[in-house]
C-alpha cells in the first residue's frame, strides 16, 4: 500500500528512537531495521535518515560515536539514546497508542455503520 510521505514524516523521530532505545546502531543499521520490521512496506531514504539523526541529536535527545575500526579501515558512527531521548520515546509512545486507540474508534465506526447499509 502506498503510503502518503506526509503521513509518516511527523513519525520518523519516533521510529528511529525506538530502534535506539533497542541497542546502539550506526546509520546504515538503522534504515535496515526499518526494512526489515516494516517488511519492505517503508524505506527510509539515507538523506532523510541523515538529516533526522542530525535534527534529533541538535535536541539531545541521542548522540553519536565512532565505533572500532572493522578492519577495512572504514568506521562506523554509531547513534546511542541520551536518557532525555528515552523519556521522550516513552511520552511519544504513550502519545501514539492514544491516537491510534482514537482513530480506531472511528474506523471501527464506519465499518460498522457499513455493515448496517
Amino acid at each position: 500500500m502506498e503510503v502518503d510521505k506526509e503521513t509518516l514524516k511527523g513519525h520518523i523521530e519516533f521510529i528511529i528512537l525506538s530502534l535506539l532505545a533497542l541497542k546502539d546502531m550506526y546509520g546504515y543499521e538503522i534504515a535496515k531495521m526499518v526494512r526489515e520490521i516494516s517488511r519492505d512496506q517503508f524505506e527510509l531514504k539515507e538523506g532523510t535518515l541523515y538529516l533526522a539523526l542530525k535534527r534529533i541529536q541538535k535536541n539531545e535527545l541521542i548522540e553519536s560515536y565512532w565505533g572500532e575500526d572493522q578492519g577495512q579501515g572504514a568506521r562506523r558512527k554509531y547513534y546511542k539514546i541520551l536518557p532525555l531521548g528515552r523519556e521522550h520515546f516513552e511520552r511519544k509512545k504513550v502519545e501514539w497508542i492514544f491516537v491510534r486507540n482514537l482513530i480506531d474508534l472511528f474506523v471501527e465506526r464506519g465499518e460498522s455503520q457499513n455493515a448496517k447499509d
